[in-house]
């Protein structure tokens, strides 16, 4: 069955453009407010003071080396005077991306959820980020953590690794927005160019306006956007396949509440030992040293505001594991006996998330704009930290 976006869809899609949009704005002008207004009442002081005091660039040319380095802060860092709040979503949202969020669910639709142990990776990954490498960070107060390489290692190696970085960010960029507006396009046929324009062009205009302040609070916006989002498609969709126990007797039925395997064969899917140890090397190489988070670190007010909201990510991505397992539960109960792949309603299994939203909510007005904008925000999230 081909589903449909209603006007209304699309004007709460916009509407969040929009917000994002206004983040940037509000955080461009905030910034540059600030100091304007410090300058204005510390000449005022001064006239105040000396009456024969005679007004002169001189002061304001002096610090603009000062100046410089203030700006770039802000930009790159936001003054380091980020709170635990924002950083801590921030932190969570960046890798929420709609790949993952797709992933995930079509995993559970597929093999069950072995993927929950990823909880152990979490505990390794971000533990060990927190505990060995930020207070290296911290110590030596890098910018990013290319500058801890030439440090340790010389120019020739930042270099090198940050080239290898942005190669690695490019292609990341083009299919975190490219894969979500494909599946979307695919189960509803809304145009590829509609999605991959607007978001794309969205983001760099915040981020180019706000710099990592911006990227930071629209960050805060996505998740919560995000955890909405997803549970209501949870919530509903257990209602809508008879409760939590009906969706339990499906599940196990069709063997989606398999135990897990504890065997040290690397070439089984799934095993204890792969998404224990495995996973805590992928987690470890994301939270501990790639640019996106090392620079959010770095932003934090001071050691252990950033260690809190590094070992805070622990519970919230296992929650957050657990309900996107969840959906794809929800989505293999509501559609056993008539799956969507085999009938040829859908092309790929990572399209069967956008399909689920689109067969719970059909006939209800703007929630499907809303379950949009819930996809678009993990692609969002992903998209910004690159740019900068």
């Amino acid at each position: 069955m081909k589903y449909t976006f209603h006007w209304s869809d699309y004007l709460v899609f916009a509407f969040w453009l929009l917000i994002y949009s206004l983040v940037g704005i509000y955080q461009r002008f905030r910034s540059r407010l600030q100091p304007l207004l410090c300058r204005h009442s510390c000449h005022c002081a001064k006239q105040e003071k000396d009456p024969v005091y005679i007004d002169s660039r001189q002061d304001l040319s002096n610090s603009n080396d000062q100046g410089d380095v203030v700006d770039t802060e802000n930009l790159f860092l936001g003054g380091r005077q980020l709170s635990l709040f924002p950083i801590l979503a921030s932190v969570m949202a960046s890798f929420l991306s709609a790949v993952s969020l797709m992933g995930t669910c079509s995993e559970a639709y597929l093999y069950g959820i072995q993927f929950i142990l990823m909880i152990g990776a979490y505990v390794i990954g971000f533990s060990v980020a927190s505990e060995v490498y930020l207070p290296v960070f911290y110590k030596l107060r890098v910018t990013s953590a290319h500058e801890y390489l030439e440090m340790r290692f010389g120019k020739a190696v930042r270099s090198v690794t940050s080239l290898i970085f942005c190669i690695q960010m490019w292609i990341y960029i083009a299919l975190a927005l490219y894969a979500p507006a494909l599946a979307f396009s695919q189960v509803s046929g809304l145009p590829l160019w509609v999605t991959i324009t607007s978001t794309g062009l969205v983001t760099t205009f915040y981020t180019a306006l706000g710099g990592l302040r911006a990227v930071v609070w629209t960050d805060v916006i996505q998740l919560v956007i995000l955890s909405l989002g997803m549970l209501l498609v949870v919530i509903l969709g257990i209602i809508r396949v008879g409760g939590p126990e009906r969706l339990w007797e499906i599940a196990l039925s069709g063997d989606r509440l398999q135990s897990f395997t504890f065997t040290v064969n690397p070439w089984i899917r799934h095993s204890f030992w792969t998404l224990i140890i495995g996973g805590g090397g992928m987690v470890l190489s994301i939270y501990a040293s790639n640019q996106t988070q090392v620079q959010r670190y770095m932003a934090c007010r001071d050691l252990i505001t950033a260690r809190r909201a590094i070992l805070l990510n622990i519970p919230l991505n296992a929650v957050f594991l657990v309900i996107q397992l969840l959906s794809g539960l929800v989505a293999y109960a509501y559609f056993v006996g008539c799956d969507p792949l085999t009938a040829g309603e859908i092309t790929a299994s990572d399209q069967i998330l956008p399909y689920l939203v689109m067969a719970l909510f059909d006939g209800i007005p703007v929630i499907k704009g809303l379950f949009l904008s819930v996809i678009f925000a993990a692609a969002l999230s992903g998209v910004p930290e690159e740019n900068i």
